[in-house]
C-alpha cells in the first residue's frame, strides 16, 4: 500500500512539472519567487544566467518592473536553460523598464536573439522614462526544436549596456499560428483589439497575448456585440472571446490602417484580421467587404462577418512596410460599413519564403494600436512553476528509481471604420490575390486553409 501511495505521489509531480516545464515567468535580476496578483508565479533568474549584475530600481514598486540584471562587459550574454514544450508553438515574452537605473538618462539599445535564430532590435525612447504604466518588450512565436531555449542580449554599442527585466514563456495550443514553418519565427510588432478601453492579457487571453486598444478617433464608432456569447473555434489562433466580442468602424465606406510599427525598409509579414459582425441583419442589410494590404488581397473574395462567431483571416509572406496600409472596403451591394475586431501583425523571421508571397498561411502602445515600443502595462499569467526544474530532468530522476513510466499528456447605414495606430477614410482601392491567404469560420474545423469559404 505504501509502494502504491509513492507511485500515487510520483505521478502527481510529474503531472505538476509538465505544465512547469511549459511556462516559466523570470523575475531578473531578483531572487527567490513570488506570486503577483494576476496569480502568477515567478522565479528569480538563478540558474539561467552566469552573467551580468543584478540590480533593484529605488521607487518602483511594480514587479518585476522593479528589478533587472545588466551587462556591462562582453559581447553576448544569454540566458540558458528555459523550459519549454518541444516541437510545441511557444510565446517567449521580454520587457524592459530602463527608469534611468544607471543614472545616464541614457536609454540603451540593443538586439536580442531568441534560441540562436530569431533576432529582434531593442531603442528604448526617453518617452518612457518615469512611468511604471509603460514599458518595452519584445516578442516572439516558434516551435522550439529542444526542451529547453536561450534568449541572447546581443551588445550593438559600446556605449550601450545591455539589460533585462523578466522573460515570460507561454506553450500555445496545437493549431494556434499553424502554417508557421518549424524554422520560422513571428516577431510581434502590434496586436490591437478593436473598441477595447483598456489592455486585454491574462487571464481574459489565457495564452498571455496582450491586446491594446485604438486611441481616440472621431472617425471612429465602437461597437458591442448583441450576441450572448462569440463562438471563436473557428478561429485557429484563438483571439479571446472578449476581443471578438467588441470592434470599430468607421464613418465612410472604408477603413485605411496605417502608420505600421514596421521598418521603413520593408519585412515579410504575417496578418492576422478578426471578425465577428456585432448584430442580428434583418433581410435588407448586408455587411461586406473586402480587405488589401497595400494592393495585394488578403482574402480571396468579400468577408461576411457571422453573428455570434468568429472569421479569421491571414496574410502572409508579403513584404510591408511602415508606409503599407490595411484597406478594408465596403462591397457594391454593402448596406453596413467594414467592421474589424482584432489585428495581429508580425514579421516573419527566417522566413522560409523570403517575402516573395507564397501560398500557405501564416506591444505597445495604448494610444497608438498595440505596436510593440510602448507596452501598455500587460500583466501576464500562466501555470505555477518551480524553479527551472524541466520535464526532461525530473523524469529522468523519477525513472532511475522506478524504471520507465510513460506519460502524455493531452494537454443601411454608411459604412464605417476602424484601425490600428493610424485611421483613414476614403476609398482603398486594391487588386490581386494574396499569395498567401486563410479564411476561417467558426463552422470550419479541420482549419485548413480554404480559398474561399462563406457561410
Amino acid at each position: 500500500m505504501a509502494a502504491l501511495l509513492h507511485l500515487i505521489t510520483i505521478f502527481s509531480l510529474l503531472a505538476t512539472i509538465l505544465p512547469i516545464a511549459q511556462s516559466i515567468n523570470i523575475d531578473c535580476g531578483s531572487t527567490g519567487s513570488y506570486v503577483d496578483s494576476n496569480n502568477v508565479t515567478w522565479v528569480g533568474d538563478k540558474g539561467f544566467v552566469t552573467t551580468g549584475e543584478p540590480m533593484k530600481i529605488p521607487d518602483v514598486v511594480t514587479k518585476p518592473l522593479n528589478t533587472l540584471r545588466y551587462f556591462s562587459t562582453g559581447q553576448t550574454n544569454c540566458y540558458t536553460n528555459i523550459p519549454v514544450a518541444i516541437r510545441q508553438k511557444t510565446l517567449v515574452r521580454t520587457k524592459f523598464y530602463y527608469e534611468n537605473y544607471d543614472g545616464n538618462f541614457s536609454p540603451p539599445s540593443f538586439d536580442l536573439v531568441y534560441d540562436g535564430k530569431h533576432r529582434d532590435s531593442v531603442e528604448i525612447t526617453e518617452s518612457l522614462l518615469n512611468n511604471e504604466e509603460t514599458f518595452y518588450y519584445s516578442e516572439l512565436i516558434f516551435s522550439p526544436g529542444n526542451e529547453s531555449i536561450s534568449v541572447c542580449l546581443l551588445r550593438t554599442s559600446p556605449s550601450d549596456n545591455p539589460f533585462i527585466s523578466s522573460i515570460e514563456v507561454y506553450s500555445l495550443d496545437v493549431g494556434m499560428y499553424a502554417d508557421l514553418g518549424p524554422s520560422e519565427g513571428l516577431i510581434t510588432e502590434q496586436r490591437t483589439a478593436c473598441g477595447a478601453k483598456e489592455t486585454i492579457s491574462y487571464p481574459l487571453d489565457p495564452y498571455g497575448r496582450p491586446w491594446y486598444p485604438l486611441g481616440a478617433d472621431d472617425t471612429l464608432t465602437d461597437l458591442t456585440t448583441s450576441a450572448p456569447s462569440i463562438d471563436i473555434t473557428g478561429a485557429s489562433n484563438k483571439p479571446p472571446e472578449v476581443v471578438m466580442s467588441k470592434s470599430s468602424s468607421s464613418l465612410g465606406e472604408s477603413i485605411k490602417l496605417s502608420n505600421l510599427a514596421l521598418p521603413l525598409t520593408g519585412v515579410p509579414v504575417y496578418l492576422a484580421l478578426y471578425f465577428s459582425e456585432p448584430q442580428t441583419l434583418g433581410q435588407t442589410q448586408k455587411r461586406s467587404f473586402n480587405v488589401f494590404l497595400d494592393e495585394t488581397q488578403v482574402s480571396s473574395g468579400p468577408i461576411n462577418p457571422v453573428f455570434g462567431k468568429a472569421t479569421q483571416v491571414v496574410l502572409r509572406d508579403v513584404v510591408a512596410t511602415s508606409v503599407s496600409q490595411i484597406i478594408f472596403q465596403s462591397t457594391g451591394d454593402s448596406v453596413l460599413p467594414p467592421i474589424i475586431n482584432g489585428v495581429e501583425l508580425f514579421s516573419i523571421s527566417n522566413s522560409r519564403n523570403g517575402g516573395g508571397g507564397s501560398q500557405s498561411s501564416v506591444g505597445n502602445n495604448d494610444s497608438g494600436g498595440g505596436a510593440k515600443n510602448n507596452g501598455g502595462k500587460n500583466k501576464k499569467n500562466k501555470l505555477p512553476l518551480i524553479l527551472g526544474v524541466t520535464f526532461a530532468s525530473a523524469f529522468a530522476i523519477l525513472s532511475s528509481t522506478f524504471g520507465a513510466i510513460f506519460l502524455r499528456k493531452r494537454q443601411n447605414a454608411k459604412p464605417q471604420s476602424n484601425t490600428t495606430p493610424t485611421t483613414s477614410t476614403g476609398n482603398g482601392t486594391g487588386t490581386g490575390m494574396s499569395p498567401l491567404v486563410e479564411q476561417q469560420f467558426a463552422s470550419d474545423t479541420d482549419h485548413s486553409y480554404v480559398v474561399q469559404d462563406h457561410h
